[in-house]
């Protein structure tokens, strides 16, 4: 089983249980700015230019979700892994009192340009051709929750991406969060508290970066990075 936990900087975080692999957005975010920086440019926002930049944006940003969903539903085949989980953001725009959240002008810009619902979508149809099923979870109380031993304070949370626990629990916050995703489909290993497992994991995830150039995913170190515009 896997789970996977959607977010703003690492786009998809997936854990199986034995290893946690990070899908950072930076593609995403470099193509928002450029495209809204280059529209801006245009005189007419619904000039030719300007509509043709929008389907170039659209166009990329499909490709993204295509590459990304197709690259997890394989991993998911090659370990014989016959469920994912993924949080659901329901409500990730509001806040408790149902008023629009405000994560500053770069976070707002960010989640308003980011397709969870239509990842989800593209995981569901892909998944069910393999034969994995794909069940969705709220993802309320993940991020604050450890993994390792149940106890919640949104307070172990020191900054984005990483987790401490009193318990001596530390490691990635995005990977401790997808985890807390899996285990909401198992009930054994969210009353034991993992205590017999081994986080370790937890704290080293792989990085898998999209690689324009080639069009796919590849490990963070094979990915050349350049200074070209995208």
């Amino acid at each position: 089983m896997a789970g996977i936990d959607p977010g703003i900087c690492n786009f998809a975080t997936v854990s199986y249980g034995d290893e946690a692999v990070l899908y950072p957005g930076g593609a995403l975010k470099e193509d928002e700015y450029y495209f809204a920086k280059k529209r801006a440019e245009t005189d007419d926002s619904a000039s030719r230019e300007a509509r043709r930049l929008d389907r170039k944006r659209t166009d990329r940003r499909t490709h993204f979700l295509h590459t990304l969903s197709k690259e997890i539903v394989a991993e998911c085949v090659k370990r014989g892994v016959g469920t994912i989980v993924v949080g659901d953001l329901g409500g990730i725009r509001e806040d408790e009192n149902g008023d629009a959240r405000n994560w500053g002008h770069h976070g707002n810009l960010d989640l308003h340009g980011w397709a969870f619902d239509r990842f989800t979508q593209m995981l569901l149809y892909k998944a069910e051709v393999e034969g994995v099923e794909v069940v969705t979870k709220s993802e309320q109380g993940t991020s604050k929750t450890c993994s390792a031993c149940g106890r919640s304070d949104k307070r172990q949370r020191v900054y984005r991406g990483l987790y401490v626990c009193e318990c001596g629990f530390v490691g990635n916050a995005d990977c401790n969060g997808a985890e807390n995703i899996r285990r909401k489909v198992l009930p054994n290993l969210a009353t034991d508290g993992g205590r017999d497992r081994d986080n370790g994991w937890l704290a080293q995830p792989a990085v898998r970066l999209f690689d324009r150039s080639e069009g796919r995913f590849a490990p963070r170190e094979q990915v050349i990075q350049t200074d070209r515009e995208p």
